[in-house]
């Protein structure tokens, strides 16, 4: 019900509410504005989980390079050795305060390797990652993907150490799918 006020030559009109039509345009302007900013706020947890993953293989590819820098100028090391078989500890070096074992100077692709020196730990121990071995063209490694429901080979970095002296590890990224 609409009742008119006269206030000298200007009328006031006082309303109930909105009608039918305002709110089916709100709600058409609504439905339009979460059609379009729907699909970038999907993206942008797709672009979080590469930008981490990218920032993995960044502390990879930094942590490789500085304990075999330390490995090279330390006297306790042996940039020569192989891997320890088995669980076995075999050449280490404490970096940082953490013991890493080597391969070939560089961090075996264990927990005990380069997991624990770029601080990635897996779901199971309080992290935020889920790792896994992998094995792929007769060369095997340590499989990081973030924790989420991404299959292997979907988002994740690969890490493999060294297979003989001179070589270095191999790190892939496998991010387009993140």
């Amino acid at each position: 019900m609409t009742s008119v006020v006269n206030h000298g030559h200007f009328s006031w009109r006082k309303q109930q509410g909105f009608t039918l039509i305002e709110l089916v345009v709100v709600i058409i302007i609504l439905g339009i504005l979460a059609v379009m900013v729907a699909p970038q706020f999907i993206g942008l947890k797709s672009n979080a989980y590469a930008s981490t993953m990218q920032g993995v293989a960044g502390a990879i590819n930094s942590s490789k390079t500085l304990v075999y820098s330390a490995c090279t100028i330390s006297t306790d090391c042996d940039e020569t050795a192989a891997a320890g078989t088995g669980n076995g500890l075999g050449n280490s070096l404490i970096v940082l305060g953490q013991s890493i074992t080597l391969a070939y100077g560089y961090p075996r692709h264990t927990g005990a390797g380069i997991a624990r020196m770029t601080n990635i730990a897996d779901i199971s121990d309080g992290g935020e990652f889920i790792l896994t071995t992998y094995t792929d063209s007769g060369r095997s490694g340590l499989r990081i993907r973030p924790n989420a429901e991404y299959a292997a080979n979907k988002c994740e970095i690969r890490y493999s150490q060294p297979q003989a002296v001179g070589q270095t590890p191999l790190v892939e990224v496998y991010i387009d799918q993140c």
